[in-house]
């Protein structure tokens, strides 16, 4: 039997359906089994994020979600409703916002993210912001799910898709570590790109 250290933590990938690709996948090493979701397949995303989620926990004994931009709804939704023990969120303001600048790209992923904000409270999975100093998803969420006890990695001075390749070692470190529930503050905690925030 393997050791909970050397057993991969299943991980669904959500990256964000303006932008036509999954590079979140490419984050991870053999600790974090990755089960990317396709926005590009035309089939109802819930259904299909469901059974991504409950594939990741038979394999593994524990399912995680990384998410980012819009799909950060996606993952949020996913969460109110199946046992998730952590959600890493990469950039989620645009999903927790109320209005957007832009539209989203399908009704779809609007119908979800509006869903995800109405059920904030149902939200109990550890979660990981990871966002510029600036941007408002950290509040949201710890406002409408305080038992999700969110934690805020804020990068100076980043925003957008630089936060998914600014620092990107330090962060995929970082984000490693959280999804598998082991101690990744201290090596943060002297970086001065990086600021640790808790809910």
């Amino acid at each position: 039997m393997q050791n909970k250290e050397d057993q991969a933590v299943g991980c669904l990938v959500i990256d964000d359906p303006r932008l036509g690709e999954n590079a979140l996948s490419g984050l991870f090493s053999g600790k974090v089994q990755t089960y990317p979701f396709d926005w590009a397949a035309g089939e109802a995303p819930l259904p299909s994020l469901q059974s991504l989620l409950q594939s990741a926990r038979r394999d593994c004994g524990e399912a995680a979600i990384l998410a980012r931009g819009l799909g950060c709804g996606a993952a949020l939704a996913l969460s109110e409703q199946l046992p998730v023990e952590r959600l890493a969120l990469i950039d989620p303001a645009p999903a927790l916002a109320f209005q957007w600048k832009e539209s989203p790209r399908s009704r779809k992923v609007r119908r979800l993210n509006a869903y995800a904000r109405r059920n904030l409270s149902l939200c109990v999975a550890e979660a990981l912001v990871v966002e510029g100093e600036a941007a408002g998803g950290f509040r949201r969420l710890s406002e409408g799910a305080p038992q999700a006890r969110p934690v805020r990695l804020a990068l100076r001075g980043e925003s957008g898709e630089k936060l998914y390749t600014f620092c990107e070692n330090r962060l995929k470190t970082a984000i490693t570590h959280f999804l598998r529930g082991e101690e990744w503050r201290k090596e943060l905690a002297e970086n001065e790109e990086m600021c640790i925030i808790y809910g």
